[in-house]
C-alpha cells in the first residue's frame, strides 16, 4: 500500500513540509481522536479543511487535521483526554499514513474516507481509539528487545478487548469508560498507573455486561431449544477472543478438517477443571475457520456441571448442552458441530502429575451416536489446558456432597476463594485431525 496520507492530493489542504518526529506524530494522531476543545493550546496555523466525497472532516469549526508550526518542539506522549460536552458519536478520527505490523497493513484509507486499524473500521467511533492504541503499543513492543516486549503484547491485547467491548456499549457508557483513562499515559505499559487505569476500565465494562444480563432476565429474548442466545454469544465473544489470542496465545492447526457445512462430531481430550478447553475449541472455529465465523461449536458438558452456580445457565446461553446421547443426536441431526469429551469428569479433575495423559473413557456412546447419524468423527488434541489449574488433589467425597464432577485442590484454590479460579496464562496448542467417515457403515452398525 502507498504511504501517502489521505489528503496528499489536495495541495491546499496539506502544506509540504518534513514529517514530524515519530512521537510528535503519535501525539497528533491521538489529539485528533478527540474534539478540538480537548487539544492543548498551540500556535495558530494556516486554516485547512480536509474533504472526503464532499464532506468536511472537522470538529467544532476546527480542521480535523492540523499541522504544528516548524518551531514547535516534539510533544511528549500524551495522556488520553476525554471531551466534556460533545457527544461521542461526533468524535473524528483522521486517518494517518499506512503502516505495517506483522505484515498487516494498518490505517489504509479507501476512497470512501473510512480508515482501518488492524482489520477494524476507524470511522470515528470511540472503539477505533482503542484499536489505534493497540497498534501503537504493539509497534513499541515489536521494537523492544527486552522481556518487557511480552508485557507490551499483552497490553495490546487488552486494548483490543476494550475496543471490542466498546462496540457494544452506549455513548454514555463509552464516555464513562474513556473518562477513567484521563491523566494516564496510555502507551507506557511499564507504568503502574497504566495498569491501574486499564483495570478500572475493564471492571467498569464487566459491571455493565453483568447489568445487561440482569436486565435481560426480566425481558423477552429468543433462544433455541437448547438455550442458545445469540446476543449472549456476542456479549462474551470479546472475552473469549482475548483468552484465545492473548491469555493463552493459542496456536491452531488442522482447521480445514472441520467441515464448513453439515454435521460433524468433534472428539477432544479434557483437562483444566473449568471448561476453558471447550470454550477455546469453539473460539478457534468461530474466529479462524475458513467458513468465516459462520460455525459455532456446541460442546456437551458433564451433567453435574449444570449444578454450579451461574456456570450452568451461562453454558446453556452459549449454546452448550448436557452430555446425553439424545442431545448429541438432535444437535447432529440439525447439522450442528458437536464436541464431546469422552474422559468426562475424570479428565477435568486430572492431577498435575498425570498431565498430557488420557484418562479412561466413559461408555463410548459418542461412537454409537456418530454411526446412527452418519456424522464424521474429528479427533481434537488440546495441549496446555493442564497448566491452567495445576490440580494437586481431588476431594471426591466433597464433590459428591456438592453434586459436582470434582472438587479440585490447586495452589490457589480454595485458599484464594474466587480469585483462585482465575486460570493461569500460558501457551496452548489445538490440533484438529483428519475426519473419520462413518457414513459407509450405516446406522445399523451402531448396534
Amino acid at each position: 500500500m502507498s504511504e501517502t496520507p489521505p489528503d496528499a492530493n489536495n495541495d491546499e489542504a496539506t502544506p509540504k513540509r518534513r514529517p514530524p518526529a515519530r512521537k510528535a506524530k503519535a501525539a497528533e494522531n491521538l489529539a485528533q481522536a478527540v474534539p478540538a476543545a480537548a487539544e492543548p493550546k498551540r500556535r495558530p496555523t494556516r486554516k485547512t479543511t480536509a474533504t472526503t466525497n464532499g464532506t468536511v472532516a472537522s470538529t467544532n469549526g476546527t480542521s480535523a487535521r492540523s499541522t504544528p508550526s516548524k518551531k514547535t518542539a516534539p510533544a511528549a506522549e500524551p495522556a488520553l483526554a476525554l471531551p466534556a460536552s460533545p457527544p461521542v458519536d461526533e468524535w473524528v478520527i483522521t486517518a494517518t499514513p499506512a503502516a505495517s505490523v506483522h505484515g498487516t497493513v494498518l490505517n489504509d484509507v479507501p476512497s470512501n474516507g473510512v480508515g482501518y486499524s488492524n482489520g477494524y473500521a476507524s470511522n470515528g467511533s470511540p472503539a477505533s481509539v482503542a484499536y489505534e492504541l493497540e497498534v501503537e503499543v504493539r509497534e513499541r513492543a515489536s521494537n523492544d528487545t527486552s522481556q518487557a516486549a511480552n508485557v507490551g503484547e499483552f497490553a495490546a491485547g487488552v486494548f483490543r478487548l476494550i475496543g471490542e467491548n466498546m462496540e457494544r456499549m452506549t455513548p454514555s457508557q463509552v464516555r464513562e469508560a474513556m473518562g477513567m483513562l484521563n491523566g494516564v499515559n496510555v502507551k507506557d505499559y511499564l507504568d503502574p498507573d497504566f495498569w491501574k487505569g486499564i483495570g478500572m476500565v475493564l471492571q467498569y465494562q464487566l459491571n455493565e455486561q453483568v447489568a445487561f444480563v440482569q436486565r435481560r432476565i426480566k425481558g423477552e429474548y429468543e433462544v433455541d431449544e437448547f438455550g442458545l442466545d445469540r446476543e449472549i454469544v456476542e456479549l462474551f465473544r470479546p472475552l473469549l477472543t482475548f483468552m484465545y489470542r492473548t491469555w493463552y496465545q493459542t496456536r491452531v492447526e488442522g482447521l480445514e478438517h472441520v467441515p464448513e457445512a453439515g454435521r460433524a462430531l468433534l472428539v477432544a481430550n479434557h483437562s483444566g477443571v473449568l471448561p476453558w478447553d471447550s470454550a477455546m475449541i469453539a473460539t478457534a472455529v468461530s474466529e479462524d475457520h475458513p467458513a468465516g465465523g459462520q460455525r459455532w461449536v456446541r460442546n456437551l458438558y458433564v451433567e453435574g456441571v449444570g449444578n454450579w452456580p451461574v456456570l450452568g445457565s451461562t453454558l446453556a446461553a452459549l449454546g452448550q448442552a448436557a452430555d446425553t446421547p439424545e442431545n448429541a443426536a438432535r444437535l447432529l441431526e440439525a447439522d450442528e458441530l458437536v464436541c464431546v469429551f469422552p474422559e468426562g469428569g475424570k479428565g477435568s479433575a486430572k492431577l498435575y502429575k498425570d498431565r498430557y495423559r488420557l484418562a479412561r473413557f466413559g461408555r463410548g456412546t459418542f461412537v454409537e451416536t456418530a454411526l446412527r447419524t452418519g456424522s464424521p468423527l474429528v479427533p481434537v488434541a488440546v495441549r496446555g489446558a493442564e497448566n491452567s489449574y495445576p490440580v494437586l488433589a481431588n476431594l471426591e467425597p466433597l464433590a459428591k456432597l456438592l453434586r459436582v464432577p470434582a472438587f479440585p485442590i490447586t495452589p490457589f484454590f480454595p485458599w484464594l476463594g474466587l480469585f483462585g479460579m482465575i486460570p493461569l496464562p500460558g501457551r496452548w496448542e489445538i490440533t484438529f485431525c483428519p475426519p473419520m467417515d462413518t457414513s459407509a457403515y450405516g446406522p445399523e452398525a451402531a448396534d
